[in-house]
């Protein structure tokens, strides 16, 4: 009876986590298609397998570049993309299911990962939670190569904490796994490829202390460096193609971006400290979503003073939570008895320390809370230590776990619903963010509007031309329309009867009638004007 009972118990729990999962899913993959985000690096990685798969360029050697350098990551990337659009086909949302598939796989993930150190009850919930944070969700949306950090980082994690558990002793298994995250992660972000070697560096040191057997040890140490070798071969051909082109322009990204002495430096940590409790309150319940954080301007009173209350609170909210998380990963460190468990605290320690290290030269330069995907688990962790310091001796305090995970999850919920609203109405695009399905509809208006010609003029402000030229002039190759941009030298085309087009803000509700001429000092007539969401479409007389 008592076995029996044992094995229900174990079958409720997996029942809780397979409808983790699923929910995770739908909410990964409902209307994944129509509501993609597709912004020019998108365009530009689907132009790219098109090439690859059609035999006009060979498989890359080298990924995409980083923001604002001329560094190159690893093809990795790339590579995933175009092995997935040789099974379903070269699509914009073809190219993005490996992100979708490891994004699901690091729910259950997670789920052995605090296993290790929670109990199944703490452990499901924080996974629940983190199925449906409306942030982790986002970036599954969409083909990017920061989109799996949080899968292969956890990968990583997970295989160098049975490394430091069992040693020499550890399966083979995860030694090549360990591998295949170290050389898949390195070549995600700039941020990972000094983080991963760095981290791996100290472990190694730690474990080859303590190892007793070091022909095996040094077997599997060398394994995992080989594997992650083989998997950057493109980047290692290329290497000695150009002699170390890339490799300079890395280092010459670090160089200029360290942090100054005095003030700048203090500064940093400042900022540092602020991205940091911006990314873990964003991450936990969506509040203060703004993917920018390299200023100070949150401080600044703009004039509303609800929404200033709510933003100083999300973020000091999350600062605390941020400290107070490592401050216990610390405490209980050193309280801890279990050889297993001081290792899980001590490696996380480890990680969001360094990963704070790693992003003091930059944050200032481009601070960003994707350069914080590194530990989009963390908070989940921290959450949960500090849900076990409160109730600690104390489980009449449970019912305020509980009211914490409703009031979290009621808050993504929120997001996600407020999001989805945008996403069914087509309204949910900027100057710069666009969905595919919102795309085609311009698209569709445009050859609608262009009529047998095979050729138009693009024109617009500034910000539209740039986030939006690359997009159209993919979406409009499929509808056989060739985009030509003329920037804002409208004299050129003065006397072209090709049709021109106008991307610019949208007049709402109002009449394009009503005006002269678009928005702005171009002072172009208007031939036909459509509104989508924020943005407007307007066909010029020639």
């Amino acid at each position: 009876m008592l076995f029996f009972l044992k094995k229900l118990h174990f079958s409720r729990q997996a029942y809780i986590l397979l409808a983790i999962i699923c929910v995770g899913v739908f909410l990964r993959t409902y209307h994944f298609k129509d509501w993609l985000y597709f912004y020019p690096d998108q365009a530009r990685d689907v132009s790219l397998v098109d090439d690859v798969l059609s035999g006009k360029s060979a498989w890359p050697l080298l990924g995409p570049i980083a923001a604002s350098t001329h560094f190159k990551l690893g093809p990795i990337y790339y590579y995933f993309q175009i092995i997935s659009a040789k099974i379903f086909d070269s699509t914009p949302w073809t190219i993005a299911y490996p992100d979708l598939l490891f994004s699901i796989l690091s729910i259950p993930l997670l789920y052995y990962f605090f296993k290790k150190y929670f109990s199944i009850n703490l452990s499901l919930s924080l996974t629940g939670l983190y199925s449906v944070s409306f942030y982790a969700i986002r970036y599954s949306r969409f083909a990017w190569n920061s989109n799996s950090i949080p899968f292969f980082c956890l990968l990583f994690l997970l295989a160098l904490y049975e490394f430091i558990c069992y040693k020499e002793k550890t399966h083979w298994y995860w030694i090549i796994l360990g591998g295949i995250a170290l050389g898949v992660s390195i070549q995600l972000h700039t941020v990972l490829l000094v983080l991963m070697p760095i981290f791996f560096v100290i472990i190694f040191i730690f474990l080859i202390k303590s190892s007793y057997n070091k022909i095996n040890f040094w077997s599997k140490t060398i394994a995992i460096i080989l594997i992650a070798m083989a998997l950057n071969t493109g980047q290692i051909i290329s290497e000695t193609r150009t002699n170390f082109f890339n490799t300079r322009q890395f280092l010459r990204v670090f160089s200029d971006r360290s942090p100054n002495e005095g003030s700048e430096f203090e500064k940093n940590i400042a900022l540092d400290a602020i991205c940091s409790g911006q990314a873990n309150i964003l991450f936990l319940s969506s509040l203060e979503n703004n993917d920018s954080c390299n200023s100070f301007s949150y401080f600044k009173y703009t004039g509303n003073l609800q929404d200033y209350i709510v933003s100083m609170a999300a973020i000091l909210t999350g600062v605390v939570i941020f400290f107070l998380g490592c401050v216990l990963l610390i405490y209980y460190f050193f309280q801890e008895t279990d050889k297993k468990r001081k290792i899980f605290l001590g490696l996380n320690f480890l990680w969001s320390f360094l990963i704070f290290l790693v992003i003091l030269p930059i944050v200032n330069h481009n601070g960003q809370v994707r350069y914080f995907l590194p530990i989009l688990f963390l908070p989940f962790l921290f959450l949960g230590l500090i849900l076990n310091f409160i109730s600690k001796n104390n489980s009449e305090k449970i019912w305020l776990k509980r009211v914490v995970f409703i009031i979290l999850i009621a808050l993504n919920g929120s997001a996600i619903f407020s999001q989805a609203k945008l996403f069914y109405t087509k309204t949910s695009n900027t100057a710069i963010y666009i969905t595919l399905d919102e795309l085609n509809a311009i698209s569709d208006y445009i050859k609608n509007q262009a009529g047998n010609s095979k050729d138009i003029y693009l024109l617009g402000g500034a910000k539209y031309l740039q986030n939006y030229t690359k997009t159209l002039s993919y979406t409009m190759s499929k509808r056989n329309i060739n985009v030509l941009r003329s920037g804002r030298f409208f004299q050129k085309i003065a006397n072209t009867t090709v049709p021109i087009f106008f991307i610019g803000q949208s007049l709402g509700n109002k009449q394009a009638t009503e005006y002269d001429s678009v928005p702005g000092n171009y002072n172009l007539e208007i031939e036909n004007y459509r509104s989508f969401g924020q943005i407007g479409i307007y066909k010029l007389k020639n």
